[in-house]
């Protein structure tokens, strides 16, 4: 997309993502292989530093989203955007719990590189939403690219709640959303 706006009203308030199938690179378990801005390791193709990905996306949206109880999936990269947005109120958690952003930046880099539930496990919280995969090969690639999102995230979330030279305490414009259950649930 050129640029994130709002929607247009379709009689649901959620914000669903601006990208469509002929944004994917691919498709994995249901949900589309975007292109980031990222230097972090992983499938995901790359994507010029002046256009906006999946991420940019997700956290513009992300104080509106978080709100809502109901999310009508509308298309593969929808899938993104909910597993990000979850993904996102986990951070927070440990950005608000940690004393320094140092600290903060340690709990997210190690929590994006732990072993986490993926489509086809059998607590995966968003399994509704997902098939599982067809095979080792695609539970692979999604467990690698999910890896590259949530450590990407984490890195631009650490950018927006501390402001520069602000190095010990979160903005609470950030951190006051980390309570909140989007959906009403947690990965």
């Amino acid at each position: 997309p050129a640029a994130l706006s709002p929607p247009v009203s379709t009689g649901s308030m959620a914000y669903h993502s601006a990208f469509k199938e002929e944004d994917a690179a691919a498709f994995a378990c249901g949900c589309a292989v975007l292109p980031i801005k990222t230097s972090c390791r992983g499938p995901a193709p790359s994507l010029a530093a002046d256009k906006e990905d999946i991420i940019d996306e997700v956290l513009f949206y992300f104080k509106a989203n978080v709100l809502f109880r109901n999310f009508e999936v509308r298309g593969p990269a929808d899938r993104l955007l909910v597993y990000l947005t979850l993904y996102v109120t986990e951070c927070l958690k440990k950005i608000e719990s940690a004393p320094s952003r140092a600290d903060a930046t340690k709990s997210l880099t190690n929590m994006a590189l732990e072993l986490f539930t993926i489509p086809g496990d059998a607590n995966f919280a968003l399994a509704p939403y997902f098939p599982a995969p067809e095979n080792k090969q695609e539970a692979d690639f999604v467990r690698g690219y999910f890896r590259q999102l949530r450590e990407e995230t984490g890195r631009r979330l650490l950018d927006k709640c501390y402001i520069e030279g602000e190095t010990k305490v979160p903005s609470k414009w950030w951190t006051s959303f980390s309570k909140r259950r989007f959906m009403n649930k947690a990965i």
